[in-house]
């Protein structure tokens, strides 16, 4: 019988020698148990028939096909597949970086499909925060500058906008980095202010893709640890782009994707 172990915080997984024989749909079926009820039944994000194409020369290549999700709040969506599949074009046609080819992305109540460029723009900085594989720096301004940024594009006064800048570098343990240049910060502390950034506008929804693609073990060890407790603790929905089915673990739901279409949505147990 497979003994039961401890890989991760709240994640509870099965060890024996036929571990490394496991297929994805086996090890979907390993990972923690979803709080049904602290789950609303409502989505906040509901894909419909989506399909994403891009031009490459003469032809158009079909990315997305028909996809169709519902993703709830609270939950911790793990997007996996294999280079190339659509992942990180999902995720962005989730936040309205990608304009659905066809199909409707509704997010809290609003069909964003047809939203200008400026709308998306706003709609996008009040309800995500987003984190990316490799963080994008202005070079110009220290880190707590740059954290504090997306509420300076609100008009936010500089103050208060500092301050809660400092109160996230604090609480992810780099305030004494807020005077730095970014740049000058290793890969998980740069990836931890990006999260910081992510925060400052107290999104519900973080969407991250590929976060710990540049860490070393340790440091994306402490990444997703993070991603847990703003899931867990502070009640944050997240969805995470990853190819590494380590973190599987971490989720309460994983959506798999090949050649561009969802071959299976299996929710943790």
């Amino acid at each position: 019988m497979a003994e039961e172990t401890q890989k991760s915080p709240g994640a509870t997984v099965l060890k024996d020698d036929q571990e490394n024989e496991m297929t994805i749909s086996e090890l979907a079926a390993s990972q923690r148990i979803v709080d049904e009820n602290s789950v609303f039944k409502k989505p906040i994000i509901k894909i419909e028939n989506v399909e994403k194409s891009f031009q490459v020369g003469k032809e158009w290549v079909k990315i997305l096909k028909n996809i169709n999700l519902e993703i709830y709040p609270r939950e911790f969506v793990v997007i996996l597949g294999p280079s190339g599949c659509g992942k990180s074009t999902l995720l962005n046609t989730m936040i309205g970086l990608e304009k659905a080819s066809s199909g409707r992305v509704i997010v809290r109540g609003h069909d964003i499909t047809n939203f200008s460029l400026d709308q998306l723009a706003e709609f996008r900085l009040k309800k995500f925060g987003v984190v990316y594989q490799r963080p994008d720096w202005i070079k110009s301004l220290n880190v707590i500058d740059n954290v504090s940024l997306p509420l300076a594009i609100t008009d936010i006064p500089r103050k208060y906008r500092l301050d809660r800048g400092l109160e996230l570098l604090r609480k992810f343990n780099i305030d004494h980095r807020a005077n730095y240049s970014p740049t000058t910060l290793s890969g998980g502390q740069q990836q931890r202010a990006t999260i910081c950034r992510a925060l400052i506008n107290n999104p519900w929804i973080i969407v991250a893709d590929e976060p710990t693609g540049n860490l070393d073990s340790d440091s994306a060890d402490n990444v997703m640890k993070i991603f847990l407790s703003l899931n867990q603790d502070a009640k944050r929905t997240i969805i995470m782009v990853t190819h590494n089915i380590d973190y599987v673990h971490y989720a309460t739901r994983t959506i798999y994707m090949k050649d561009g279409e969802v071959v299976n949505k299996k929710i943790n147990i």
